[in-house]
């Protein structure tokens, strides 16, 4: 379990992603994880369902997390995009370089 406060988790309305917050120090902050960061990043089917999308923030909720916690840490009123940069993924070549296919950068 991880020792970042997961306060909620929820697809938009849009179906694009993943929303949800955490608690940073004393206040609460949201992060967005697009559909294409979750498609390219952790290789979500293309054209996934919402529930489906949820599951994969949850199967990857310890990378996710510290990485949003990494990129803010203090609070704010704004929600945060995370980006493929973010996890060390900054483009298709360097996605695919190894022969597993694996994106690099998720540690």
């Amino acid at each position: 379990m991880s020792s970042i406060p997961l306060i909620w988790a929820a697809v938009p309305h849009n179906s694009d992603g993943v929303v949800f917050q955490i608690q940073l120090g004393r206040g609460l902050q949201r992060f967005h994880v697009s559909r294409r960061v979750l498609e390219d990043v952790f290789e979500l089917e293309r054209k996934a369902s919402d529930a489906r999308q949820l599951e994969f923030f949850y199967v990857h909720e310890q990378r996710i997390l510290a990485r949003a916690s990494a990129k803010r840490a203090t609070a704010s009123s704004t929600t945060v995009s995370l980006q493929p940069a973010d996890f060390g993924v900054s483009n298709d070549s360097e996605r695919w370089a190894r022969s597993s296919g694996i994106a690099h950068g998720l540690v």
